[in-house]
């Protein structure tokens, strides 16, 4: 365990016995703010997951068991209601959203049958291209050719222009874990078509095959289930997951047209409220105006924080949930409370 995380665990220890976490909580929720809070997967430690994109089942019971303590945990819908929001509990807890990007298929085995238990809504936000395929995220290609790489074997690369890349990715130093974090990082400035050129680069200099490793993504079938539940609901994560930022005009408006054309066509929406996220968070000022011309209601962003009722409802604030910072109760509790 990294000597931070130690450090953070014996910090938030002391800031939630002392009470100054439910203090700091209270105080944001007679602000009349709301918290959302950003998950990835629900899954058992020691899978082949980035460190920040997951929580353990165990981790994710402790969160629900807080919330129902502390929040109301309300519908992300809630959050286009004019004026602040609705079905907000007379206890006065301020209102919480839970949301889980990317639509993995570990949320429907792991997270979706604890919130039942629960009774917890949340939106699960679909990048519909990869839903019921055997389709991988670039991100968890990387991460496959990264735990099979060979010794450096220099293959003849048909394309001149990823040569810089595949050789910084094949120098990253570290563990594992750390080659894992800087690599997706480095990748993320490049469009999609380049960042496929350079995989296939580190496929072939590492002596390794690209091949999927099954369905990682949610079926329709399972999302038409969990929305029957009335707990579950979804929203979009564009057509292709690709960050918006690295795309001209006309490509983002695709990704935002045609998800939302087959959510709508799936039944999987509502057309009087259709949610987005913008992959990785990434946006501007012009997609966001894009994002609502597109028939959007609201969108969320990875930036941190709560949100005012007044908010903009296309850069809504998010509080990213993991494993490392999220492990116990108090660390969950001064996460969102903002103390660490």
């Amino acid at each position: 365990m990294k000597t931070s995380i130690i450090f953070k665990k014996i910090f938030s220890s002391v800031f939630f016995k002392s009470g100054l976490v439910d203090n700091k909580i209270r105080q944001l929720g007679a602000k009349d703010l709301t918290l959302i809070l950003m998950y990835h997967r629900v899954v058992p430690a020691g899978q082949l997951v980035q460190a920040g994109m997951y929580v353990s089942p165990a981790t994710f019971v402790s969160h629900l068991i807080f919330l129902a303590k502390y929040f109301n945990v309300v519908p992300l819908n809630s959050l286009t209601v004019k004026n602040g929001l609705a079905g907000i509990a007379e206890s006065g807890k301020p209102p919480c959203v839970l949301t889980f990007d990317d639509g993995w298929q570990d949320f429907y085995e792991y997270a979706y049958p604890l919130l039942v238990k629960y009774q917890q809504p949340t939106t699960v936000f679909l990048p519909t291209e990869f839903i019921g395929t055997g389709k991988q995220f670039w991100t968890d290609c990387f991460a496959d050719l990264l735990s099979r790489r060979q010794a450096t074997i220099p293959g003849k690369l048909s394309a001149p222009d990823i040569l810089t890349a595949v050789a910084y990715l094949d120098g990253l130093p570290g563990s594992f874990e750390n080659q894992l974090e800087a690599g997706i990082e480095y990748l993320k400035k490049y469009p999609l078509n380049k960042i496929e050129k350079v995989l296939a680069g580190l496929s072939e200099t590492w002596q390794v095959d690209l091949a999927g490793a099954g369905r990682n993504f949610l079926n329709w079938a399972e999302i038409a289930e969990m929305k029957d539940s009335g707990l579950v609901s979804f929203g979009s994560h564009t057509v292709n997951h690709q960050i918006l930022t690295t795309l001209d005009n006309t490509a983002i408006k695709n990704e935002l047209i045609d998800s939302r054309k087959e959510l709508l066509q799936r039944k999987v929406v509502d057309s009087s409220c259709v949610s987005f996220c913008y992959p990785n968070g990434n946006h501007t000022k012009e997609i966001a105006a894009m994002v609502r011309s597109a028939g959007y209601h609201l969108a969320v962003t990875t930036k941190k924080g709560w949100n005012h009722a007044d908010a903009d409802k296309f850069t809504l604030k998010r509080i990213g949930i993991h494993e490392d910072m999220t492990s116990t109760p108090a660390l969950f509790a001064c996460r969102i409370a903002g103390l660490i």
